[in-house]
C-alpha cells in the first residue's frame, strides 16, 4: 500500500496535461474579465456622450433664449410677461435644434425678493436666489445709473430627454421711466 502511494506521488505521467489544462483556465477567465471590462467601458462612454449632448441641448436651450427673448420661438420677454410683475411673471418656451427638434424646455421668470413660486413652472425654476428684481446698473457697464435700471431674470433650460437642466441668471437693461 505504501509503494502504491509512492509511485502515485512520484508519478509525473499527466503532469503537462493537468498544468496546460490550469493555463487554459487562468487564461479563459482572464479573456472572459477582459470582455466584461471592455463592455463595461463602451457603455460609460455611451452613456457620457448621451449626458454630454443632453448638457449642450440645455445649454443651447437658455442661449437661444437670452439671445432670442422677444423673437419667436423663444420669445419669452414680451409685453404681458413685463406687466405681469415680478412675483407673477413666468414663461415656458420650446427651443429647437437647426434640424427643427425641439432640443430644450425653457422656464423664464423674474428672480426677486418674495421667493414667490409661479404656478406651471418647474421645482427648479421656482427656486432661484433671492435678489431685488430691479437695480442699478453694474459698474463698468457704461450704463448711467441716472438714466437706466437692471431687471434680473433666471432661466432655466431643461433637455428634451429630461435629464439635464442648466440654469442661469441674466439682467436687461432698461431705461427708467
Amino acid at each position: 500500500m505504501i509503494s502504491t502511494a509512492k509511485n502515485l506521488l512520484n508519478n509525473e505521467k499527466g503532469f503537462v496535461l493537468g498544468v496546460s489544462i490550469l493555463i487554459s483556465a487562468i487564461l479563459l477567465l482572464a479573456g472572459i474579465l477582459a470582455l466584461h471590462t471592455s463592455n463595461t467601458e463602451v457603455l460609460v462612454v455611451r452613456n457620457e456622450g448621451l449626458l454630454t449632448r443632453e448638457f449642450y441641448r440645455a445649454e443651447g436651450g437658455a442661449a437661444d433664449a437670452l439671445e432670442n427673448y422677444n423673437t419667436e420661438p423663444t420669445s419669452w420677454l414680451t409685453d404681458d410677461f413685463l406687466l405681469a410683475g415680478p412675483q407673477s411673471a413666468g414663461r415656458i418656451v420650446t427651443s429647437y435644434s437647426p434640424d427643427g427638434l425641439a432640443a430644450a424646455t425653457v422656464e423664464a421668470r423674474c428672480i426677486e425678493e418674495t421667493g414667490t413660486s409661479i404656478p406651471g413652472l418647474g421645482n427648479t425654476a421656482n427656486h432661484l436666489p433671492r435678489l431685488r428684481h430691479v437695480g442699478p446698473p453694474p459698474m463698468g457697464s457704461g450704463f448711467s445709473m441716472k438714466y437706466f435700471e437692471v431687471r434680473r431674470y433666471g432661466v432655466t433650460a431643461t433637455s428634451s430627454p429630461g435629464n439635464t437642466q442648466v440654469q442661469i441668471g441674466a439682467w436687461k437693461v432698461f431705461n427708467k421711466y
